[in-house]
């Protein structure tokens, strides 16, 4: 048993464990049930290092408002939140890889210059610990920061909403609108 450090948020997290002869360390059930518990802590902590400041355009905005409409949601932050976690665990996985290459090809129709056009509002939102660690998974897989993560998240998520094309709109439809409901809902 070797003494592992893994790092999150800038803290660290130290727990025992066996380490192979290329130096990969094992991760346990128990290992994960007490990191988890960790991060808790360091939310009550400090909870500052669960807020991410990201920018949208006012366009963007206005669309994320008729969004919020259509959802019953109110809460900026809330909405955020949920279409982040929606976009991460639901739409760039294997089974939304395919709307995501057709989506790619829509970005050049001008709708994704439209999105991003007008003033930029800065905003700033915090996550819970299970939702942090999606998106520190994802910051590090995709090499993005929390902040591009979030603004990528919300402009493939509301490019999707406006589009027209038939199999986009029903992958928006009986997908991506559920689930960003449910977990708006549930939070």
């Amino acid at each position: 048993m070797e003494t592992v450090e893994r790092e999150f948020l800038g803290q660290t997290f130290s727990y025992k464990t066996e380490v192979d002869s290329d130096g990969k360390a094992l991760w346990t059930k128990e290992i994960d049930h007490n990191f988890s518990k960790w991060i808790y802590q360091l939310r009550n902590q400090n909870r500052e290092l669960f807020k991410v400041q990201y920018s949208l355009s006012s366009n963007s905005y206005e669309v994320l408002e008729k969004l919020k409409e259509l959802i019953g949601v109110y809460d900026d932050s809330l909405l955020v939140r949920a279409i982040t976690i929606t976009f991460i665990n639901f739409i760039d996985t294997r089974e939304g890889r395919p709307i995501l290459n057709q989506l790619a090809q829509y970005k050049e129709s001008g709708d994704l210059e439209m999105l991003m056009d007008g003033e930029r509002l800065k905003k700033s939102l915090y996550f819970s610990p299970v939702g942090m660690r999606d998106i520190e998974a994802y910051s590090n897989l995709t090499g993005f920061k929390r902040s591009k993560v979030i603004q990528n998240a919300l402009y493939s998520v509301l490019l999707i909403s406006i589009n027209e094309d038939q199999e986009i709109k029903r992958f928006w439809e009986d997908l991506i609108l559920e689930q960003i409901t449910t977990i708006a809902k549930a939070a």
